[in-house]
């Protein structure tokens, strides 16, 4: 089904009124899931509402936390989430590390006390619209074993990079270290499909391409689990672990102090973030960077695709697709979620466009 822009941001601004946001919190946070759902993200977007419900009534984040700066450098900062709104605290850190970014070129931003902060490219490309590189970075509930073992000690750790480019469309890479993302190995197991590779790690150590083995109920974006996530190898595994260091051991969100693994059920959550902002100008002109980045992505993207590819595709580019396509036709929403949509809005009282 197709949903339109305007009727979904009146849901998420209606949603997150029902939990005490105020008119800028409602707006940030709207915005968000939007751009997620715009991008094609929807399991980012749209499907993350029955999630963030439990987070709200759990109390594990809430509008009406302010961030609070506890270090502040000329081109660094470590905030304090205050375990507020991940879209709202997240947007706040990226606009702090823009503004250290005009004045000395690079702003490095770390939080600590910070909630599921959804899409990790939201905050890379608030700094790419301002005509900078973006960097931004999370990590979370504890979902991922490390390459090798069997027990979960990590989460997906997503990572996003933002480059402007000129008349192309820009590159915007929004990944999970981990080889899938929570949300794409549970549409998996919904849709009785079989991941790319020996992804998921089951109850019994073994490594297989079967996400129904270990997703306990498909219907539910952050199910329990019968064993594990995995990195993409130990080079996945070097990614999940740079993550970790940037964005939890950094901000002093995770200290590994007489820890225990998950058991899949009962999940630790560590959400520690980081956001890098770089000003362009502060190296070069940024016409010419600009100028460049397009001639790369024309290079690559015209070069010979090898058997079984049509084409070589650069990172953003599908998504950028899926914006003009919805901003045309309307948001594609899958049926299920949009019924999962439905049945918050009627525990909520939350009128629906549709």
């Amino acid at each position: 089904m197709r949903i339109e822009e305007n009727d979904l941001r009146q849901v998420y601004e209606g949603f997150a009124g029902k939990f005490d946001a105020d008119h800028d919190e409602a707006a940030t946070f709207a915005t968000c899931l939007l751009r997620a759902d715009m991008r094609g993200h929807t399991t980012q977007g749209l499907g993350l509402l029955p999630y963030l419900v439990d987070l709200f009534e759990d109390g594990v984040m809430a509008f009406g936390r302010r961030p609070e700066i506890i270090r502040d450098n000329p081109g660094s900062a470590l905030v304090d989430g205050k375990r507020g709104v991940g879209q709202v605290t997240g947007t706040f850190a990226m606009d702090l590390a823009i503004d250290k970014a005009r004045s000395c070129g690079i702003g490095f931003v770390s939080l600590r006390g910070g909630a599921d902060y959804g899409m990790a490219s939201n905050y890379a490309i608030q700094a790419m619209e301002q005509g900078m590189i973006g960097v931004s970075m999370s990590t979370g509930p504890v979902l991922v074993a490390p390459w090798g073992g069997r027990d979960a000690w990590f989460c997906t750790n997503p990572i996003s990079l933002a480059v402007p480019a000129g008349d192309r469309d820009p590159i915007v890479i929004d990944m999970a270290t981990s080889a899938n993302s929570m949300g794409k190995t549970v549409l998996a197991a919904r849709d009785g499909e079989m991941l790319p590779g020996p992804d998921v790690v089951d109850a019994e150590g073994r490594y297989t391409d079967n996400p129904a083995e270990v997703i306990l109920d498909p219907m539910a974006r952050e199910s329990s689990m019968a064993g594990a996530l995995l990195p993409a190898g130990p080079k996945g595994f070097g990614m999940v672990l740079t993550v970790e260091v940037l964005a939890s051991l950094l901000s002093g969100e995770r200290s590994w102090q007489d820890e225990q693994p998950s058991d899949g059920v009962n999940r630790a959550a560590y959400y520690g973030q980081s956001f890098i902002a770089i000003d362009i100008a502060a190296f070069q002109v940024p016409e010419d960077f600009a100028a460049s980045a397009d001639r790369m992505i024309e290079t690559l993207t015209a070069s010979r695709p090898a058997q079984g590819f049509d084409r070589v595709r650069l990172h953003g580019s599908k998504a950028a697709e899926a914006m003009r396509d919805n901003a045309t036709n309307g948001i594609q929403v899958r049926d299920e979620e949009w019924q999962m949509v439905r049945r918050v809005a009627d525990r909520l009282q939350l009128a629906l466009p549709l």
